[in-house]
């Protein structure tokens, strides 16, 4: 289950209080580290998407389920170990609250546009907590394909894929 869940939260992609914890949530550290020079020469369209992709991880660990599925297109998916994984699973692995984050960084962002109204973000995610009473720790590279539809950016696709370990 470990492996499963974190691919679903962690390695995207993740709000109700913690159950029985009277420490807040952890939330992803990267909304004050700087953007590399690549994402801001892509300017406002770059900025905006490495912002939301920010704000989805920290929506995810506190458990706002309402503004976390607003991220969403009704097409989205995430690849897993396990294969692919519609929205509706998705975001409910997403909002378990049995998973807990005690750390959570995203670094070393990267956003393509791949055609006027889709851009792929890239970047390292580096996290532990506690998944089902068992210590995790997550050290991996996340992808998202973001598209803009009806005015608004949408994720429609994740994926994560664990760092090597040389």
């Amino acid at each position: 289950m470990t492996n499963k869940r974190i691919s679903y939260v962690a390695l995207v992609a993740m709000t109700l209080p913690w159950v029985a914890s009277a420490t807040p949530p952890a939330v992803c550290n990267a909304a004050s580290s700087p953007l590399p020079a690549a994402v801001a020469a892509n300017g406002a369209v770059a900025q905006r998407l490495v912002a939301e992709e920010r704000a989805s991880w920290n929506l995810a660990i506190q458990r706002n389920a309402g503004a976390y599925r607003a991220f969403h297109a009704a097409d989205f998916i995430t690849v897993t170990g396990g294969g692919v994984v519609g929205k509706a699973a998705s975001e409910a692995s997403a909002m378990d609250a049995q998973v807990r984050f005690d750390r959570c960084a995203l670094s070393g962002f990267d956003v393509r546009l791949v055609a006027p109204n889709a851009a792929l973000v890239t970047y390292r995610v580096q996290a532990a907590g506690l998944d089902h009473g068992k210590a995790f720790r997550l050290d991996g590279y996340a992808s998202s394909l973001w598209m803009k539809r009806n005015g608004a950016w949408l994720n429609v696709f994740y994926q994560a894929t664990p760092a090597s370990r040389q």
